[in-house]
């Protein structure tokens, strides 16, 4: 469920990792995303879509958070 706690700990996760899983709260994808150059970029795990965001909060308001 997509609830604030979830939110702040995805915060709280890429404050030390560059990397996580994640998944989508709006269709229930899942995907990987790496920090690179400033930027958060999401692979999806099956159609190998790509997102990119320039904040942790831009990837949060699109719906996505970690896994």
């Amino acid at each position: 469920m997509w609830t604030e706690e979830l939110q702040k700990q995805t915060r709280e996760f890429f404050e030390t990792l560059p990397i996580a899983a994640m998944k989508h709260f709006g269709d229930m994808r899942f995907g990987f995303c790496m920090l690179k150059d400033g930027k958060y970029i999401i692979t999806d795990r099956e159609s190998v879509d790509r997102w990119e965001y320039d904040s942790v909060d831009a990837l949060i308001d699109d719906g996505w958070a970690i896994d």
